[in-house]
């Protein structure tokens, strides 16, 4: 399966995320396309331990859902609200220069399997304790979902 620690894999995101442009058109959400790269580099720290929050899973979805996610099942598109703490318009990373979160993103993509916490896992608000792995499918499936959000 796709995750950012295989290299070809990391690369194809990389190469998705640079055809992005400040005008680049979303087809579903709210984000405008710099909000959004904000959202998925700070998903990425989230996964690195550097943003606290709280967890609200339950059986359900440290169990169910998150096999479902992992394995593929595409999230409804414009339906499932992020937590305050990965929202641009709460509490997430605020957009900058669109260059400068472009390579913040970019960055935190290729320094991921070094930036993990040496610990076996880092937690997830909805889907419990992941490892490394997990989390770097994780983090290429909610890229994937945004890239396409805005037809990248």
């Amino acid at each position: 399966m796709k995750n950012i620690l295989n290299l070809n894999d990391k690369k194809l995101i990389i190469d998705r995320v640079s055809t992005l442009t400040p005008d680049s058109k979303r087809i579903w959400g709210k984000m405008n396309t710099n909000q959004m790269i904000c959202h998925c580099a700070d998903q990425i720290k989230l996964a690195e331990g550097k943003i606290d929050i709280k967890f609200v899973g339950n059986f359900f979805l440290t169990k169910i859902m998150k096999n479902l996610i992992l394995i593929g099942l595409p999230a409804p598109k414009g339906k499932v609200k992020t937590y305050r703490e990965l929202d641009q318009l709460e509490n997430g990373t605020k957009p900058t220069a669109f260059e400068n979160d472009i390579k913040l993103l970019v960055d935190a993509i290729n320094n991921f399997d070094f930036e993990f916490p040496s610990k076996k896992n880092v937690l997830h608000p909805s889907f419990g304790n992941m490892s490394k792995k997990e989390w770097a499918r994780l983090i290429y499936v909610h890229l994937d979902h945004h890239l396409r959000q805005f037809r990248a």
